[in-house]
């Protein structure tokens, strides 16, 4: 069973339209098939969206995926658990569409650091789309999800805990490495 956030996204052509161009996250239809991304796991993961880079965002199949924690895989074979159930996914990517970013300039996971870089990924995404704020306040209010600065605590909790799972390469079977310092 699919969350069902993600269930109205999908019957919400315009916002599944905005979240894919100002979030670069796209809605794909479900699939088990992770070969197809280049790795697998031993756990049963469904695919539920991808990024402009290659990356996916998966829920973990055999849990209650309403509460299930959501997994992303780079294209790069980095992996790592990034929110505790879809809706926490939103309020990060929707809010913090650049937390990639947020990973890759905060080292190894230094909170400070990850805070004080925000307000100028913020100025650089609001200079390359002007209307942003409206366009992320529009994508939250119709789906009830607010801001939350403990988005940004909580993926730094999450990248920085011993993973719980591993995904492997398909071409080497090597393990996948965290995402911290991306």
């Amino acid at each position: 069973m699919l969350p069902k956030l993600y269930l109205e996204i999908n019957n919400k052509e315009s916002i599944k339209n905005m979240l894919e161009d100002y979030c670069d996250f796209i809605l794909c239809s479900p699939s088990n098939n992770t070969e197809e991304y280049g790795f697998y796991a031993k756990e049963k993961l469904t695919i539920l969206a991808t990024d402009g880079s290659g990356g996916v965002y998966s829920v973990i199949k055999d849990m209650n995926e309403e509460k299930s924690p959501i997994v992303y895989v780079s294209s790069e074979g980095q992996a790592g658990k990034i929110a505790n159930s879809f809706n926490e996914l939103l309020s990060l990517i929707i809010y913090y569409p650049f937390w990639l970013d947020i990973l890759k300039f905060s080292g190894n996971g230094d909170i400070n650091r990850m805070m004080e870089v925000i307000p100028s990924l913020e100025k650089e995404r609001i200079e390359y789309i002007p209307n942003y704020i409206k366009i992320q306040k529009e994508i939250g209010d119709s789906l009830g999800i607010i801001k939350s600065e403990k988005s940004i605590e909580d993926l730094r909790e999450f990248v920085l805990e011993k993973p719980s799972f591993t995904v492997y390469s398909t071409e080497d079977n090597n393990p996948s490495e965290t995402l911290v310092g991306l």
